[in-house]
């Protein structure tokens, strides 16, 4: 039996305690209880802190000696100690917790699951209805049944098109799972007509033993037969005689996954994007680095991911976000790179590579602390708690930093967009550093904001050098939408950048104004780590909201926002961040069906089906997506 059983509970005043039990037979001395929370510690009895990096916490115990048998409780209080949704969740309780001894030698334990003395039951969902018109997400613009008959296909296709054919070899291990055989001699004949359409527009004609797929490129003909799959997925061996017309509402249908804070393997990656097709959908956003992690191999600097993507007790990066004692990590080298962007452009899936700077760079400047001004006098904190996290643009290695990395990463991803950050910057960032102060006199700045929009541009011109277009959040081109101790700049920007607009959903319609190209992802619709009730059994976060699927649907991005300006926003995108992805088996629950529904959103028309009919179609998809090998949500 372990030495040390460990049961995290919250009591009913929403504080957090871990119970210990010494199981062994021996006293142990001096033992240190190491762990990550999602939220801070405001206060804590038992115990005192350590170390703190960001929210992972090794704790000293009151009781330098733990006697055999003995069990101790420490108490600890949250800042968030009355959470938005009234109560904590699983995703709440200590990740990663390990305890050493004198010697930091890892003792034997076993930590128990997380425990609510007030428990709020998982939500009860009415039953779905599963009489629909057509089985397919996101739903087509035009269907129309041509008459009542079936054709009998017994799932047997064959495909004379070279490009149709190339696509149903690339997805054959997909086919293969829906028991759908497309290079049978025998089986009805899939043809390809080239139409003068618009990009992704497509029709699909199905009748007389034929099917006829109309469409001007790739897109197009792999959006019509993605559909195909979900039709004759569900008619089982007969497919209805039919006509479809469709094209995307948004040219940017979107999904961002963060491999900072957690690394997700290539495979993993693929697994997504193959999902994000099944829907149609087009951008993958790569979050590569943050506090966490640099997870990019990037050859100017071949010792920055292997010495930042890494990270354990004895290790450059502490054991954050419930990585554990070990060494745990990875980083995604340019061959990585490579098969990602091959495989996801086989998907007519384009890959928009994020380095998150200026701020959010704790683990680069452990790596190069030299692009920080070694003289500043002053600790700032970001709204995840880590300390001194920013990059200084008033310095000379800081330029040559970005001149090479820029340029680095502009090689290696072929898509003409990268990703830039510039979101939470603390807002002391720069004030104890004398090389800044010197900086702004001599350019006569005045405000930090100022500082960055200097910033920025810059980054924007070097990007430009390198053929390619600069994105950023939303505090590049406005001021924070929220108080959390953030900074922005002063929105004298080029107009080039793409702004991606996530505090909330009105920040679309003020970058829009300004004349910003936007793709709009708003926290409270497109956060997918975001739980999706207040149940203590659900995971996730709450900060911006809880999200059920239905509230994905029924989120209109365009309203409020004046006709005039609809054309800057060019699309919509899902988002998954990671610090509570502690296991990848949460991925599918976190993302399925949200993003699915989401899909809706960005691709179809404005007059749809109501949610309970929806709710019908998704159920469909869902069980398509269980012969994939993906789990969802309850909705």
């Amino acid at each position: 039996m372990a030495s040390i059983l460990i049961t995290p509970k919250f009591n009913k005043k929403n504080s957090l305690e871990i119970i210990i039990h010494n199981n062994s037979t021996e006293d142990l001395e001096q033992i240190k209880l190491c762990f990550n929370l999602i939220y801070s510690i405001k206060s804590i009895n038992g115990a005192n802190i350590y170390k703190k990096t960001g929210r992972y916490y090794e704790l000293y115990m009151d009781n330098k000696l733990f006697k055999s048998k003995e069990i101790i409780t420490l108490t600890i209080e949250l800042h968030h100690s009355n959470p938005k949704i009234g109560t904590y969740n699983m995703s709440c309780g200590p990740k990663g917790l390990f305890i050493i001894d004198k010697n930091e030698n890892l003792i034997d334990s076993i930590v128990k699951e997380l425990v609510f003395e007030s428990k709020i039951q998982k939500a009860q969902y009415s039953k779905i209805n599963e009489s629909l018109v057509i089985p397919i997400v996101p739903e087509p613009k035009e269907i129309c049944f041509l008459n009542d008959n079936f054709i009998d296909c017994k799932n047997n296709f064959f495909i004379e098109d070279s490009e149709l054919l190339e696509i149903c070899t690339f997805l054959k291990t997909t086919c293969d799972r829906l028991a759908i055989n497309f290079t049978s001699t025998n089986g009805i004949n899939v043809k390809c007509i080239k139409k003068n359409f618009k990009k992704n527009q497509y029709k699909l004609i199905i009748s007389d033993q034929t099917i006829l797929i109309h469409a001007a490129d790739y897109g197009g003909k792999l959006y019509a037969f993605i559909s195909l799959l979900h039709l004759i997925n569900y008619y089982h061996n007969k497919i209805p005689q039919i006509e479809i017309t469709d094209s995307p509402k948004f040219k940017w249908r979107g999904m961002h996954l963060d491999c900072a804070r957690q690394f997700h393997s290539v495979a993993q990656i693929k697994r997504l994007l193959l999902y994000m097709a099944m829907f149609k959908l087009n951008r993958f956003h790569w979050h590569l680095t943050d506090n966490e992690a640099w997870r990019l191999d990037v050859p100017s600097f071949p010792e920055l991911a292997s010495k930042s993507s890494f990270r354990g007790y004895h290790e450059i990066i502490p054991p954050l976000y419930g990585s554990g004692y070990l060494r745990y990590g990875g980083f995604y080298s340019s061959s990585d790179v490579n098969e990602v962007v091959l495989y996801a452009k086989k998907l007519n899936i384009e890959v928009m590579p994020e380095i998150e700077l200026p701020s959010h760079a704790w683990a680069l400047v452990q790596v190069m602390p030299e692009l920080r001004d070694q003289f500043s006098n002053k600790i700032s904190e970001d709204v995840g708690n880590y300390s001194n996290n920013v990059i200084n643009p008033s310095l000379t290695v800081t330029w040559n930093f970005l001149e090479k990395i820029l340029s680095d990463i502009s090689k290696m991803f072929p898509y003409s967009i990268i990703h830039v950050g510039l979101d939470e910057r603390p807002k002391t960032a720069w004030e104890g550093s004398p090389e800044m102060m010197k900086f702004m006199k001599q350019n006569n700045y005045h405000s930090f904001g100022e500082v960055q929009d200097f910033y920025m541009n810059k980054v924007i011109e070097l990007l430009k050098k390198n053929n390619k277009r600069t994105a950023a959040w939303n505090e590049a081109a406005l001021p924070p939408y929220k108080n959390i101790g953030s900074g922005g700049g002063e929105g004298n920007i080029d107009k080039n950048c793409l702004i991606f607009a996530w505090e909330h959903p009105s920040v679309a319609e003020q970058a829009v104004k300004k004349g910003f190209e936007t793709v709009m992802c708003p926290a409270q619709k497109t956060y997918f780590d975001m739980a999706y009730n207040n149940s203590t059994q659900e995971r996730g976060l709450c900060w911006a909201s809880t999200i059920e699927a239905s509230e994905v649907y029924n989120w209109k991005p365009l309203q409020g926002i004046d006709k005039k300006t609809h054309s800057l926003i060019i699309g919509i995108q899902g988002h998954l961040w990671s610090e509570t992805i502690t296991k990848k088996d949460y991925i599918d629950i976190m993302i399925n069906p949200r993003l699915a529904t989401l899909s809706q959103v960005a691709w179809s028309k404005k007059s749809r089906l109501n949610w309970q009919e929806f709710r019908s179609v998704l159920m469909q998809s869902m069980k398509f997506m269980s012969k994939l090998g993906w789990k969802f949500h309850d909705f």
